[in-house]
């Protein structure tokens, strides 16, 4: 996983915050977009970085997507990310707000130009959420 995405702090191909501000609600989807406009760029790395506080409830994340590229095609996922450990210890980096990469897709093929979307809703138990601060869309170049 490190290999795939450099630092967080280094420069994206895109990279786009959304801020939930401790509460996200189900049917509140989080959207986000990027152009490519160049048609040789091939391939891209997706991922999340997810940064909950002390106060999010679970060990772990639901994530529904929908991907859509510049022609209409959707791609649509079910994905489940563990944020604690087995023992309860938050998994990722920092004090009282935990920072970690969710890797969403690796070599995905983006041959088309224009917008790609994607839309992200949690799928826990709860309708809203607690303790989420924020999750950035991350879009890399692979390296082939």
């Amino acid at each position: 996983m490190i290999l795939l995405f450099s630092s967080c702090e280094s420069k994206h191909f895109h990279q786009e915050t959304k801020d939930i501000k401790g509460k996200w609600l189900s049917n509140k989807p989080l959207e986000y977009s990027f152009d490519v406009k160049d048609s040789t760029l091939a391939k891209v790395n997706l991922g999340f970085v997810f940064r909950n506080n002390m106060d999010y409830e679970y060990s772990n994340i639901y994530l529904f997507t929908k991907f859509t590229d510049p022609k209409g095609n959707e791609m649509v996922d079910t994905l489940q990310y563990y944020i604690a450990n087995p023992d309860g210890t938050w998994i990722g980096k920092g004090m009282n707000t935990k920072e970690m990469l969710l890797v969403f897709r690796e070599n995905l093929q983006v041959k088309d130009t224009g917008t790609y979307k994607l839309k992200v809703w949690h799928g826990m138990r709860s309708d809203k959420l607690i303790g989420i601060e924020d999750i950035s869309l991350i879009v890399d170049q692979t390296a082939d």
